[in-house]
């Protein structure tokens, strides 16, 4: 926000923040129930002064939709911030890496396409559930491995011998272990496309309030 607006403004923030353990089994095998529950904490959020909502996971965005639903508030979307950036710098075949439901499942790939020409690739089933493992038993902890990210690398570069001319990295743990200086392929950071949104968001919503103060 500071390098945005060149102030001292920063951004007011409200946050619910889950018990993993609890809500892990959900994302695994209750999907509806995993969506009930963000759609919950969103009602929290509302009532406790929010006027706007942003999921801080990708594969969670399964229930942005239902989220705006029940609150009537906004959604700061994910795949709006990538789906912008892909625009911006005329992507086409973006490499598509992130936990299985999010490489494989039915709702980010046809999401993302729905926003942008894009002809996405995904790893061999083999890569996918290799990178669904460290995901989950290493960056959801904490834990950054050098061996785990030569095996990102590699996974990109097939993807770029396939065609891939960029990668999205479409996990919120993705920026912990890899970045630009990694690969010479566009790296499309999911958690920092879409903090660039929530802030524009915040300083549109800004001016708007400002501005009505006047008429």
């Amino acid at each position: 926000m500071r390098a945005k607006t060149g102030d001292d403004k920063t951004s007011e923030l409200l946050m619910w923040s889950f018990n993993y353990e609890d809500v892990l089994p959900l994302y695994l095998h209750d999907k509806p129930g995993y969506i009930k529950a963000v759609a919950d904490a969103g009602l929290r959020l509302r009532s406790a002064g929010a006027d706007g909502l942003m999921i801080l996971s990708n594969s969670a965005h399964m229930g942005a939709k239902n989220l705006a639903d029940v609150t009537g508030l906004p959604v700061i979307h994910i795949l709006d911030a990538i789906a912008a950036e892909i625009k911006m710098r005329n992507l086409k075949r973006p490499l598509v890496i992130g936990t299985d439901f999010v490489m494989e499942g039915d709702y980010y790939l046809p999401g993302l396409k729905s926003r942008v020409p894009v002809d996405p690739i995904v790893p061999s089933p083999e890569d996918v559930k290799t990178l669904d493992k460290i995901l989950f038993t290493e960056l959801a902890y904490g834990n950054v491995k050098d061996t785990s990210r030569r095996f990102y690398i590699d996974v990109i570069d097939k993807a770029e011998k396939r065609g891939a001319d960029s990668v999205i990295l479409g996990c919120t743990e993705h920026c912990m272990l890899l970045d630009q200086s990694h690969h010479n392929l566009p790296m499309l950071d999911s958690t920092a496309l879409h903090i660039k949104a929530a802030v524009d968001f915040q300083l549109f919503s800004f001016s708007v309030k400002h501005s009505k103060r006047f008429l």
